[in-house]
């Protein structure tokens, strides 16, 4: 980073932290509380909402920075026209880091510097801007099946066990929920006594009482909680939007001794995930944990499919090419006259180099890994070549024995499928920007778990079957380089909507396609619509009304080198 693009950070920044520490802390973190903690319509648009690009990963910064800040002697309730200014600065701060990988002033800008900066600044941007979007369910069944097996060595060093940091989440969650449906309650009454419960409903719906805590899971547990999961304000070395913020880890504000302040409750749950990570892998136990998570995200995956595909399919786990236990595929599936090639890979989504250079280096690397994507697609490919080169393939079990003979003249196609255990971002979705194949191969189809799990489930839901995701997988794979996106639900969901991508038209050269992520609401509209939360039905949902992509065409040299910023934190529940 240019020290240009420093001094401009430093000045904001410092600005920003300034005005903070004339901030009254309830004020501010309980307007972003009611703002976008819990919002009563599920159908809201955050980012038009809040006027921010990046709304809950920088309500995360601004929370940790007035935490991380001495109070000033005369503090200031927030006002309309401070808290304008202060969602100025935070997206001016945002902004800011796009310029890293803009060229300095005489830098030679060619294919490769040119290559280098288009992945690792979405990269970079999609990492730091984007909350992992997940629903607090697929991380619960994350905590149980990667966690749960080491609860005793947590215990002995953090104080509490993984099925109480649960049962906790779920406490607050309760807690809030309750006070959310008092609140609607009120609402559909009138009268000064039910306006001044009201008011005090909103005031109380994200406190949580340490008293409450204690009576419900005992003073040692809660109080182990609090220290580990609550944050007071004092001053703190945190200044950096891109540096560790300690409210991620800990996102409660402990107000008094006796009540807390939770504003945005479902990073309680990422919370825990993040220390226990931070546990384990910092422990004697870190390769028996890597053994667990990548056996519990294949086992994940192998379930996902035998609940889509169900009695139609057949199913075969560490599969191998030949009698000695070589070449190991995880998971193949035969569905009617398809085979899918499944493997899956559970390695941990590093944190980007701030150097654009160094940033696509790592990148590269990661992906080119044992753990990373490429290594998928070879073994996955070996295996569909080998399958398409001969009459008949024999497949067999880790015993040396026989599995399943393959006869390719029953077979209409063979699919590649990748399978990963973190949201690998655009690197993921669009694989022509690292992904080494022959010209003549087509791309694999690559998705995270908790994608997976959110795709096969809408597409049951919305009563549509098998056919219609083999049906994608084809249509995918003919689109694949012209979709620009890092979510690739995104993607799936505008298929769902439309049924194809042949509107799209992206067929040309440099011609490609940028999804708007109102395309992914679909899976939040049928989340929400399984709890009762939106009566309509699934055909009748505001998806239908949702604008099209736009089309753009992919920007190269010096003058035109002016990359937008990579997808915003976005979506309602995850």
């Amino acid at each position: 980073m240019s020290n240009s693009v420093y001094d401009k950070l430093e000045a904001k920044i410092s600005s920003l932290k300034e005005m903070l520490s004339k901030t009254d802390t309830e004020s501010l973190i309980g307007l972003i509380a009611t703002e976008f903690g819990n919002m009563i319509n599920p159908a809201e648009d955050i980012f038009t909402k809040t006027n921010l690009s990046s709304p809950f990963k920088q309500y995360l910064y601004v929370i940790g920075l007035i935490l991380s800040s001495e109070e000033n002697e005369r503090l200031i309730i927030l006002q309309e026209d401070r808290i304008e200014r202060i969602k100025g600065n935070l997206n001016e701060i945002v902004d800011l880091y796009s310029e890293l990988f803009e060229p300095e002033e005489g830098e030679d800008v060619n294919e490769q510097w040119i290559k280098s900066r288009e992945v690792s600044m979405q990269v970079f941007l999609n990492y730091f801007n984007t909350n992992s979007l997940t629903y607090e369910e697929q991380v619960i069944d994350r905590l149980n099946v990667w966690f749960s097996p080491y609860s005793n060595y947590i215990k002995g060093q953090i104080g509490i066990t993984v099925e109480e940091l649960i049962n906790i989440f779920r406490f607050i969650q309760n807690n809030i929920q309750k006070r959310m449906d008092n609140i609607k309650s009120l609402q559909k009454k009138v009268g000064e006594d039910h306006d001044f419960l009201l008011g005090k409903e909103l005031q109380l719906m994200h406190q949580v009482k340490v008293d409450d805590l204690i009576n419900e899971f005992g003073e040692g547990v809660a109080g182990r909680f609090i220290e580990l999961f609550s944050m007071e304000r004092k001053k703190r070395d945190f200044f950096y939007y891109t540096e560790t913020n300690p409210f991620e880890k800990s996102p409660i504000w402990k107000k008094t001794d006796k009540v807390l302040f939770v504003p945005l409750y479902k990073q309680v749950i990422h919370a825990i995930y993040l220390q226990l990570i931070t546990v384990v892998e910092s422990s004697e136990l870190k390769s028996n944990f890597y053994r667990n998570r990548d056996h519990q995200t294949e086992k994940k995956a192998e379930n996902l499919f035998k609940g889509f595909f169900k009695e139609k399919g057949n199913y075969y786990t560490s599969v191998f090419e030949d009698n000695q236990s070589q070449k190991e595929h995880d998971l193949v599936i035969k569905f009617e006259n398809y085979l899918l090639i499944v493997e899956i890979k559970a390695s941990k989504v590093k944190e980007p180099f701030r150097n654009p250079d160094k940033a696509f280096k790592r990148i590269k690397g990661d992906f080119n890994s044992d753990g990373g994507i490429q290594k998928a697609y070879n073994q996955a490919n070996n295996l569909k070549k080998l399958i398409n080169s001969n009459e008949t393939t024999v497949l067999y079990n880790s015993k040396g024995e026989e599995l399943v003979t393959i006869e390719r003249s029953m077979l209409k196609k063979v699919y590649s499928i990748v399978v990963t255990a973190e949201d690998m971002g655009i690197i993921g979705v669009n694989l022509s920007y690292l992904l080494k194949k022959e010209d003549n191969e087509p791309y694999p189809w690559a998705t995270n778990i908790f994608d997976l799990e959110t795709g096969l489930e809408a597409i049951k839901y919305m009563k549509k079957n098998q056919s219609e995701f083999i049906n994608y997988l084809d249509e995918r794979e003919r689109y694949h380089t012209y979709l620009i996106t890092t979510d690739e639900l995104e993607i799936l969901g505008y298929y769902l909507e439309n049924g194809s991508f042949d509107d799209l038209k992206a067929s040309k050269p440099n011609h490609f396609i940028f999804f708007d992520p109102n395309w992914s609401m679909v899976f939040d509209d049928i989340y929400f619509e399984k709890r009762g939360l939106i009566p309509p039905s699934v055909k009748d949902r505001a998806i239908i009304k949702q604008p099209n992509p736009n089309t753009k065409k992919r920007k190269s040299g010096k003058k035109k080198f002016k990359l937008k910023q990579a997808k915003k934190s976005r979506k309602r529940n995850r």
